[in-house]
Parts: structure tokens; sequence; C-alpha cells
């Protein structure tokens, strides 16, 4: 039988090993969850949100995904952290799925060591099996089905932060995250499957890694390929609306493709994923008052430790809401251009964030913000949006966070001396 001690020395050793993340939510759940086995408890999910999370009795597990999120991801990470050792005395802690507690369970017989040079990032790697958004899908949407609406689209393009984009000479080049993949090929040396790791973002990278890893130089290969989330030609096909009521010349392009010339001399307008950032990542957030958490799901206020973490990528069976973010940002370019970020952990982020800056309503409210930072011709600003989703529909949004970002810290010359050349 195993002993509470061993439970109570396993949930340190995971603590202070790191595998549990930045954030110490997780180390005080895991602990939650290690008390409550050794008192013989199983926890429902109202007693851990107000326990460890401190939300008052009228939470309700149906409307939040609060504490289905963090279970979800401590399993992930416990899964991982086993993946990688064995646990003592034959013995591991495991989450059982669709279960809110802590269990004992034998270790597996061997679990082999990988060799980190040999292994692609499993804990970030995505296969990609089916529904890959091409850029020609998104090149389909850019026909312009909205000119009936275009008053109300003129009245949009009128807003301050449009009509620096849209009204001066500098060109616009529209940016959509895409994401690199390549090949793994099968024992007949045909395509077995297409791999996404978010280490590997570029065919250069990839012949990189392979020079470090026998398996990967026999096994994966080069396929000039991206993807795009499905989430992303919807916000696309919103912004163009805007975009289009502006008569100077419009390039899209993606992520993969953007280079420094481009940030010098265009207006910047990025639409996707935060994880698809890339090389806009560092500008985005050098003054920002968000940082990435362990995953691009997840984003915490320096200043606050508030967490914001994305339930928009776990699996709910269509049983209850949970939250999405989305992302806005915008900011002067270092040359008298301008950059907007519309992004989202999620699809039901990204959608919402690009329906607030092409709604007169949201639009308003944007607005009202500038005003109060005061007289500048282009302040620059990021706003957090809350976004409730079900079964992959955004439902509505709040805004949860606004700041005033700092120009001069955006381009120091740390931040801008490699893509600025």
């Amino acid at each position: 039988m195993i002993s509470h001690d061993f439970v109570q020395q396993e949930v340190k050793t995971l603590c202070s090993s790191g595998a549990l993340g930045r954030s110490n939510s997780y180390n005080r759940l895991l602990q939650y969850l290690a008390d409550q086995y050794v008192s013989g408890k199983i926890p429902k999910q109202t007693k851990i949100a107000t326990d460890v999370f401190g939300k008052d009795s009228n939470f309700d597990p149906n409307q939040e995904s609060l504490v289905r999120v963090y279970i979800h991801n401590l399993r992930q990470k416990l899964e991982t952290y086993y993946s990688q050792t064995d646990g003592p005395d034959g013995h591991r802690l495991k989450i059982p799925k669709g279960e809110y507690r802590l269990d004992v369970v034998p270790t597996k017989n061997s679990v082999k060591k990988k060799d980190p040079s040999h292994s692609v990032g499993q804990k970030r790697k995505i296969f990609v099996f089916a529904s890959i958004a091409l850029f020609v899908f998104c090149s389909a949407l850019i026909f312009r089905p909205w000119q009936n609406n275009s008053t109300i689209s003129e009245q949009v393009a009128a807003a301050p932060f449009w009509s620096n984009i849209l009204t001066d000479q500098i060109p616009i080049v529209v940016v959509v995250g895409d994401y690199y993949i390549f090949g793994e090929l099968d024992e007949t040396l045909n395509i077995g499957r297409l791999i996404r790791e978010f280490s590997i973002n570029s065919a250069q990278d990839l012949s990189e890694f392979s020079l470090n890893s026998t398996e990967a130089a026999n096994n994966y290969i080069n396929l000039d390929l991206t993807y795009l989330p499905i989430a992303t030609a919807f916000a696309l096909k919103d912004i163009l609306r805007i975009v289009y009521t502006s008569e100077k010349p419009i390039r899209i392009t993606s992520m993969s493709e953007l280079d420094g010339i481009d940030l010098r001399s265009n207006h910047i307008l990025y639409i996707g994923y935060i994880s698809g950032l890339d090389k806009l990542m560092k500008f985005v957030f050098a003054s920002s008052s968000l940082t990435v958490g362990d995953t691009y799901d997840e984003l915490m206020n320096l200043k606050t430790g508030e967490e914001y973490i994305s339930g928009a990528g776990i699996p709910t069976g269509g049983q209850g809401n949970y939250h999405d973010y989305g992302l806005l940002s915008m900011f002067p370019g270092p040359s008298g251009n301008q950059f907007m970020v519309v992004a989202g952990a999620r699809d039901e982020g990204l959608m919402h964030t690009a329906y607030s800056v092409t709604d007169l309503t949201h639009i308003e409210a944007i607005r009202k913000l500038f005003v109060d930072m005061g007289p500048d011709i282009a302040p620059a600003l990021e706003i957090l949006y809350e976004v409730t989703g079900f079964d992959r529909m955004s439902l509505n949004g709040t805004l949860v966070h606004s700041a005033q970002l700092d120009q001069q810290r955006i381009w120091d010359v740390q931040n801008s001396i490699q893509f600025m050349r």
C-alpha cells in the first residue's frame, strides 16, 4: 500500500522540478489534490474553485471552464513528466480522465528515456491529419461581397486607429499567422503523417535539426507547406472589408514570408493566433503588461499576477461554456508606419477581436480608451478580451485588460537590430 508520505514527497519533487511551469497555480492545485487524496476525499469542481482559485459559492461549472482547464493542463503536465522519468518505487501520480482527483498508479515496467537530440519536442508536437486551412482558401474570401455594407465599412474606417493606417500614402501589408509543417516518412518511404513542431518553423530549422539527429535526417522531409487556423480565414474576411475602403496598395502575405523591409516600409496588420506571431512576438510583448505562459493558451498579467488560460483547445463534447482570449495590440512602427495585431489564443478569441475592430459599437469603446490616453496622434495600446465560447462558437466577449504601451521599449536596439536590417 502506498503511504501518504510518498504522495506528499512526490508532490514536492514535482513542484520543485519546474515540470509544472512558471504558474504557481498548478503547484497549489496539485498540493490541494494531494491533500484531498490523503484525506480520502474526492473534490468537486465547485470545491476546487473556491478552495484553490478563490471563487465564491456562486461558481457554476456549467458556465465557467476554469477548473476543467486547469485539471486538463495539470493532467498533461503529469503525463509529460512521467514520460521522461520513472516514478519512485514503481509508482506515479495520475489524474484519471474525466475526474477531478489525484490517484497513485503503477508505472509501466520500463520507461524509455528519450534522447533530447532525437526528440522533436514531444510536449509541443501537434500532428496534423486534416482540416488544414490553406492560404488558397483565405484568398478565396478576398472577393468583395461586402460592398452592400460600404457605408458601415466607411464609418468603421473613419475610426482614428483605422484612419492612421488607411489615409496616408504608406502601403499596407496584411500578415496571416501560418505554421510550418513537415512530413514523416513511413516504412514504404511515403508520407505517413504531417507534423507541426513549435520549435521548427521553416525548412532551414528542419535542416539544422536534422544535422543533429539521425532520426530526423532519415525520417523527416520538407514539404514546403504551411497551414492556417480556420478562424484566420473568417477574421481576414472581416478585416479586409475595412482595409479595402482605402485605395492604397494592399498586399497579403504569410508570417513565414515576412521580412525586415516589410516592417520598415509598410503598415503591418497581423491576423492570427498569438502563437503564430513568430517574428512579431518580441515586439508585441516588449512593452506589454502581459506575458505568454507555459503554452500559448496561457497569458499572465505581470503586474497583478492574474492568469488568463484558454479552454478552447479542450474537448467538452458540446457540454458547457469555456473561455478563450483575444488580443488587440496597436503601436507606431519605427518609420512612421503603424502596427495592428488582431490575435487570439484560439479561434473564438481571434474572431471576437476581429469583430471588435470592425463593429461600430466596439470601436467606440476602443476610441474612448485612446481619448483617455491623451492627445497623441498614434498612441500605443493593448487590449485583452475574455470570450465565452461554446462548441467552437464565440458567444460574447468582455474587455478584461487594457494598457498603454511604451513605443521606446518596443523598438529599442536589442529588440529591433536583428529584424530591422
